[in-house]
């Protein structure tokens, strides 16, 4: 019998390692410089992402770059204002609390799950506490 298509063997696949959560609390979330977004009237934060067209849309024609936009909701321009750099998860969820008269757990779930997805698109990055050294980590 002929094998049409090979399978691939499996990689052996290393899990990351569990973020302490000391640790991931003296974080400190920073925007992507290569973000496009601004602040409305209403103080609502407008999230600008380039849409890239399929490759042979791309080929086929020249033309403007298309955006997508994404508007945050209150609490998320809040929170989008503290990833520069400066605040550490840490400061951001007593911010959430005081702010919005959130209970620690639930401002801490709910910053948590809106930094990851920020992580993911790669609107923010979050940069390690200054006292880790590369050898270390």
């Amino acid at each position: 019998m002929i094998k049409l298509f090979k399978r691939e063997k499996k990689k052996d696949v290393t899990l990351p390692t569990m973020i302490d959560k000391s640790f991931m609390m003296s974080m400190k979330p920073v925007r992507n410089p290569m973000i496009e977004w601004e602040k409305t009237a209403e103080g609502e934060i407008v999230i600008y992402l380039e849409k890239t067209p399929p490759k042979i849309i791309k080929k086929m024609a020249s033309r403007k770059v298309a955006y997508k936009r994404i508007v945050l909701d209150a609490i998320g321009s809040f929170v989008w204002e503290m990833c520069d750099g400066k605040y550490t998860v840490n400061d951001i969820i007593k911010a959430l609390m005081k702010k919005y008269k959130l209970r620690r757990l639930e401002a801490e779930r709910s910053l948590l799950a809106f930094l990851r997805m920020l992580a993911q698109r790669k609107l923010i990055g979050l940069l390690p506490p200054k006292h880790i050294t590369k050898s270390e980590g």
